[in-house]
């Protein structure tokens, strides 16, 4: 895994323009109210507010020398703590809760509520999935307790996390403010909606106080994270749910992509994801791998200490998102009924496409057999990282051709299906669907058989599924020398499989020849034969 330099401040958003400087401000006016004749910098789908101006108020920090010195007074004003006229602390002890009894920042739900709310996230948050809590303010607010503010938003967000004080050198003590009411413009309304907006925040003030505040250049992950924390902690509530369609609308732009309005938002059902693969276990451990490294490269770190890699699992992530909606069959994200369709782009049998880094592309590929034109659906997942955290976005052109005949230079992919895949990239992988399965009659065996190291960095081996869907991995030469031995994660599919990347225990290629594969998931064993080729 290519590694970063450590970055060790908040890197500044270098704003190019006097225009792009009042744009900014403009909408920093927008989201705390003040101007309300003000457009979005960037018009959403769904046209219901932004889940929280925690990104717009770091932009805004970071570049606070370059606005004028009017600019700066206004902005000044707007960064301080609001004032109210009552507080009072949570039932167990963790936060302070500050509101106005009356008047137009008045609550319109019951904050003994709001206050029970907090405690569960903290509780959920800190205790049971381990993350540390906000460091102190040092007495803001009244004293050292995490301080959260009920005030009108004016239906531009349902809340946000302020930086308040820099702790160390990347680290921030922060306030969180939601709004009072939760009215008819939000998707989610009243006391639901202020539960899962603290749920958010305080992660947010989590991120900021114990890991990196590098929101510029990855807030994305900070956004799906935290909005994925609304589900993890009150999963009866899907405010997340709304933002969704953003994302499968265009599964083929770069996961990453920061000029999506929602930016993160609508990503959530990649920690969804991880989690049912993996465990709560593996989000804690990216956020702990943020300090040194850009965050889809801690994301592929933690996926690899868990016994699989990126460009398996992003390919899976493809497969689960496209089984929603109507097309859901129980076996992927448990609330997949309510999500929004994924559509395929329409194409013959052959297609060629420029492909964004990190990407996953669906298409609806036609064949032609006795009884007429059917279809299957193919999934084409670039997993380039480095490309995906590039400038502009690197792009991979690629050739798909399906045939229900053999093609010179392609493979067989299930019974009376073969397709061809160019170029034969290490970033590219590929699944197919037919009639709603999974195409796998290709995984019966090892594949690809041979295995090349010179157009080739994965072999699936077949093996029996685990209830904890681990099983160990055993490569023996022809004369049962043990060179290599994991325990691996199983990929979720019908036969089930493991990958393993042909390399031995001390990570070196193998020599050209025969080699025995042993997959043992409790009693069941399978083994067999697969052939490597080192050119």
């Amino acid at each position: 895994m290519k590694k970063l330099l450590p970055l060790l401040f908040v890197i500044p958003i270098f704003i190019s323009s006097a225009q792009n400087t009042d744009s900014l401000y403009n909408e920093f006016l927008r989201i705390r109210g003040i101007n309300q004749n003000v457009k979005p910098r960037v018009e959403g789908e769904i046209g219901l507010p932004i889940k929280c101006k925690f990104g717009i108020i770091n932009q805004v920090k970071t570049n606070y020398n370059r606005f004028s010195p009017s600019q700066k007074k206004i902005i000044g004003s707007l960064l301080l703590r609001p004032i109210m006229d009552t507080s009072f602390v949570s039932p167990r002890g963790w936060f302070r809760i500050h509101y106005d009894k009356t008047g137009y920042n008045a609550p319109g739900y019951d904050v003994n509520e709001a206050a029970k709310a907090a405690d569960s996230s903290y509780n959920y948050e800190v205790n049971v999935l381990g993350y540390p809590p906000p460091p102190p303010d040092n007495g803001a607010g009244g004293d050292n307790r995490y301080d959260i503010y009920i005030q009108n938003e004016g239906g531009n967000t349902y809340g946000g996390t302020t930086p308040d004080e820099l702790i160390t050198d990347s680290t921030w003590a922060a306030y969180t403010d939601i709004d009072n009411n939760f009215g008819t413009n939000y998707y989610t309304h009243g006391i639901n909606a202020a539960r899962v907006t603290i749920a958010h925040e305080f992660h947010h003030a989590i991120q900021i106080g114990n890991y990196i505040n590098r929101y510029d250049t990855d807030g994305f992950y900070y956004e799906l994270t935290s909005t994925s924390m609304e589900e993890f902690v009150y999963p009866s509530v899907d405010d997340y749910i709304q933002y969704i369609s953003a994302y499968l609308k265009n599964p083929q732009q770069t996961f990453n992509n920061t000029n999506n309005y929602y930016n993160g938002y609508d990503l959530a059902i990649w920690n969804i994801f991880l989690r049912d693969r993996f465990g709560d276990g593996i989000i804690k451990h990216t956020w702990e791998l943020m300090h040194a490294e850009r965050a889809l490269y801690t994301i592929a770190d933690a996926i690899q200490q868990a016994g699989s890699d990126f460009k398996t699992e992003f390919n899976l992530f493809g497969q689960w998102t496209y089984f929603t909606g109507v097309r859901n069959n129980g076996k992927h994200f448990e609330e997949a009924a309510r999500y929004p369709l994924i559509n395929p782009t329409e194409n013959a049998s052959s297609i060629t496409v420029n492909s964004q880094a990190v990407s996953n592309n669906f298409f609806k590929m036609y064949y032609y057999t006795n009884s007429g034109k059917d279809s299957v659906i193919t999934l084409i997942t670039n997993s380039n990282i480095a490309g995906g955290i590039a400038s502009p976005v690197s792009t991979l052109p690629f050739t798909y051709t399906l045939s229900t005949s053999l093609i010179a230079g392609g493979k067989k992919i299930a019974e009376n299906f073969y397709s061809k895949l160019e170029p034969q990239s290490f970033i590219l992988s590929e699944a197919n669907i037919l009639s709603g399965n999974i195409m796998s009659a290709a995984i019966d065996y090892p594949f690809p058989q041979p295995f090349k190291y010179s157009i080739n960095d994965q072999i699936f081996i077949p093996t029996a599924k685990s209830e904890d869907g681990l099983v160990d991995l055993y490569i023996y030469s022809i004369g049962m020398n043990l060179v290599y031995s994991s325990q691996k994660r199983i990929v979720a599919s019908d036969p089930a499989f493991v990958i393993w990347d042909g390399h031995d225990n001390n990570n070196n290629k193998l020599g050209t020849g025969v080699y025995i594969y042993v997959t043992k998931s409790g009693d069941a064993v399978k083994k067999g034969k697969l052939v490597i080729q080192n050119d």
